[in-house]
């Protein structure tokens, strides 16, 4: 017991000496909890109106650093209590001597005087000294080993690596979106233009957001804070007027109401703040709160209702995994799926929306504690006489040791008395309260698991999914093992890929190769993905002959989220898989694992009788980016189907150390597909080959505006006195964006 008692003073000393780790684990959660308490008191109330409350959060989370600037303070008691709790230190003197406990009939007082602290000292604890030698009667606590300030500096480490690695996560995801983006297309024919004419003047969104359509698209998202793209899957092209319209008026209420500035935020925050489970909460129902939003704005503006639903659903069932998670606003997501759909056919959606008085008024309900919480400090701590304790002060121990004598931090008190005759002066600390509490949520959910009623079971597992707490895992796993109901089971799977902790993985595994059902073992694989743990690569391996398609389909997925090169050999076969969809997510698997040993296969691929995954595969050997797959590549670039035609030439553009042009690529300018011939014109750019420049010439004059830029701008890349004649040219060109780019291009020229 003393050994974990040292180890906890060892820690909350370290976090008296890292003020913001400290505030965060305390000021940070009693925002949350602020703000879950108002959400409650707001159950019945818009949906924007506890996005507002969410929102708040976060953003006073992102603000608490800056509480120092606020001209008053409030003393509430704090650390120090807890620590002298934990601390063995704490009921012993100074040297050799014994404590004696003091008589409580005694008159006690405070007899300790210190030196002025060291500036290193005053900047970490916030306090001041006067000069003074410690009374010789004033007991003093033992000294601390100056390593006690390494877990300090262990804390700020830890807190830098996880902030820093949280930021590289989100950095990867922008370069993702703006990939997809990139490689889109506008939505453009006099259909598309009218209905998002109607669509943005439905809910009075700007006129400033771009709809673009993109092969690489995994469901509808809006990306881009100061420019706003709204990005269709190419099934888009597909659907009928009524879905459009509904999933354009959803994206474009995520632009109105500025969601994508929120969303940083709340990146932001769960990156600084990434040790703080709460955060995390926070910023799951500020994205949950920002759909239901969004989908109350699309019924108010006239889409029925069950429609409405109806058409999230398809999406839902059809969607996968996407790199735009954290970055991007997707239009729907599996988590928190069934209350959307709830709240959507609830009776008064469409008409319970927040006005500005209410979001003001709830605004400042928010603000008052939340300013509070932001000025609180740890409060004065008074002697039973009445007067103020002052710090103890301690002596520097050391082979140097000059008399300095410095500041404890006031988490412990020496009270002395005046000894009788005979006796010595001995110290006591003075003794903490203690604060106990905690979350009632997850134990009851936790009791009601095994409940008999097969709706209650299923009701709790989803909640604990959405509360993600690791303390339901164990019962999570029992649940999917034992359960009698197939749904419960699904469900368990579910939650545990939600709660996203490799403490799941080998009861997942387990129920991989055990379950019966279908559906169960699909949800399974797919939480194997979702954990990304590569301790499941054979379980998923052997589940890629499972007699399911739909089994095999997320098999495959997450086989390609493990990111480990051992699952290559597991996903080849599956490009020769009976289901279509199944072959797709392979060849998508195999170029997200980048392995040059799939190059064969993936080839062989781009000669399969579906379109889907020609391209797929044509777009994996463009992520790998090795010459081997040229041939394949080249012979993509004369597919029957467009998409691959596209896909093939930009592949093409990434091949590594292409010194020259292929021919493939020389002719696919004269392509009767505007898109192919502005790729043809990206890549011919990004190969730099001065004998493409005959072949983009061409170009330079063609009908549409974005081909003749895209050649423009390859010529500049490729640069040669030929170019250069070509640019002295176009500087009289009629467009003025030509005209600027051949400016811009003459002066790189030497």
């Amino acid at each position: 017991m003393s050994t974990i008692a040292t180890v906890v003073s060892t820690v909350l000393d370290a976090l008296a000496r890292v003020p913001f780790i400290a505030g965060a684990l305390t000021k940070g959660t009693l925002l949350v909890l602020v703000a879950m308490g108002l959400t409650r008191l707001l159950a019945r109330a818009p949906a924007a109106a506890r996005h507002l409350v969410w929102s708040l959060a976060v953003v006073g989370l992102l603000l608490l650093p800056a509480a120092v600037l606020i001209p008053w303070r409030i003393e509430l008691s704090g650390l120090a209590a807890v620590r002298e709790t934990f601390d063995p230190a704490a009921s012993r003197t100074r040297g050799t001597r014994e404590p004696q406990r003091l008589d409580q009939n005694r008159e006690v007082r405070v007899l300790a005087t210190v030196s002025p602290p060291s500036s290193a000292i005053v900047e970490a604890t916030g306090m001041t000294a006067t000069a003074a030698n410690a009374g010789a009667d004033a007991a003093a606590l033992p000294s601390t080993p100056n390593a006690l300030r390494d877990p300090a500096i262990f804390l700020i480490s830890v807190w830098l690596t996880g902030t820093l690695w949280m930021l590289g996560r989100l950095v990867v995801g922008v370069a993702n979106v703006r990939r997809t983006v990139r490689e889109s297309v506008p939505a453009d024919g006099a259909e598309w233009d009218s209905l998002v004419e109607s669509a943005r003047r439905s809910i009075g969104a700007p006129a400033r957001v771009r709809i673009v359509i993109s092969p690489r698209a995994a469901m509808p998202f809006t990306s881009g804070l100061f420019r706003p793209i709204i990005v269709l899957p190419a099934s888009a092209e597909d659907w009928t007027v009524e879905r459009r319209r509904s999933v354009l008026v959803h994206e474009l209420a995520h632009v109105r109401r500025r969601d994508l500035l929120t969303n940083a935020a709340v990146q932001l925050a769960c990156a600084v703040y990434w040790f703080h489970p709460l955060v995390r909460l926070a910023a799951r129902r500020v994205r949950i709160e920002a759909e239901r939003s969004c989908d109350a704005l699309v019924v108010a503006a006239g889409t029925r209702a069950s429609d409405y639903a109806s058409d999230l659903l398809e999406i839902a069932r059809t969607m996968r995994s996407s790199a735009t998670a954290t970055v991007a606003l997707a239009v729907a997501r599996r988590s928190d799926f069934e209350g959307r759909l709830l709240a959507i056919l609830a009776p008064d959606c469409g008409r319970n929306l927040l006005t500005a008085a209410r979001a003001l008024l709830i605004a400042l309900l928010f603000a008052a504690p939340a300013a509070a919480i932001a000025a609180a400090v740890p409060a004065t701590r008074v002697a039973p006489n009445g007067d103020a304790m002052r710090p103890v002060a301690r002596e520097t121990a050391g082979p140097t040791d000059s008399g300095a004598i410095e500041i404890e931090p006031p988490a412990r008190v020496a009270i002395v008395t005046p000894p009788p005759a005979g006796e010595r002066a001995t110290s006591q600390v003075a003794a903490p309260q203690q604060v106990r509490g905690g979350d009632t949520a997850i134990p009851a959910l936790l009791s009601v698991v095994n409940d008999e009623n097969a709706a209650v079971r299923l009701a709790a597992i989803e909640a604990l999914g959405q509360q993600g707490d690791p303390r339901a895992i164990d019962a999570l796993v029992q649940a999917l093992r034992n359960d009698t109901d197939a749904r419960v089971r699904e469900a368990a799977a579910e939650a545990l890929g939600e709660i996203d902790s490799p403490r799941a993985v080998p009861g997942l595994m387990a129920a991989l190769g055990s379950e019966k059902v279908a559906a169960v073992r699909a949800k399974v694989a797919w939480a194997l993905g979702e954990i990304d743990d590569p301790r499941a690569v054979e379980a998923l391996g052997a589940a890629v002959r499972d007699a399911d398609a739909q089994v095999r389909r997320e098999v495959v997925w997450a086989l390609g989220e493990l990111e480990t090169p051992t699952a290559v050999p597991m996903l080849i076969p599956a490009l020769r898989d009976s289901d279509t969809e199944t072959r797709q997510r392979a060849a998508e698997a195999l170029g997200h694992l980048e392995s040059p040993d799939a190059i064969d296969a993936l080839s062989a691929a781009t000669k399969d009788a579906e379109a889907e995954v020609r391209k797929n595969a044509v777009a994996a050997l463009g992520e790998i980016g090795d010459k081997r797959s040229l041939a394949a590549l080249s012979a993509a670039v004369r597919d029957s189907e467009v998409e691959v035609r596209r896909e093939a030439i930009s592949a093409i553009g990434h091949l590594e150390d292409l010194g020259s042009a292929p021919p493939a690529l020389l002719a696919a300018v004269r392509d009767e597909d505007r898109e192919v011939r502005r790729a043809a014109a990206e890549a011919l750019g990004q190969i730099e080959d001065e004998a493409a420049v005959p072949a983009l010439i061409p170009l330079t004059r063609d009908t549409n505006a974005d081909v003749k830029r895209a050649a423009v701008e390859a010529l500049a890349e490729i640069g040669g006195a030929q170019a250069i004649e070509v640019m002295a040219a176009l500087l009289k060109d009629e467009d003025p964006e030509i005209r600027k780019l051949a400016a811009q291009a003459l002066g790189k020229s030497r």
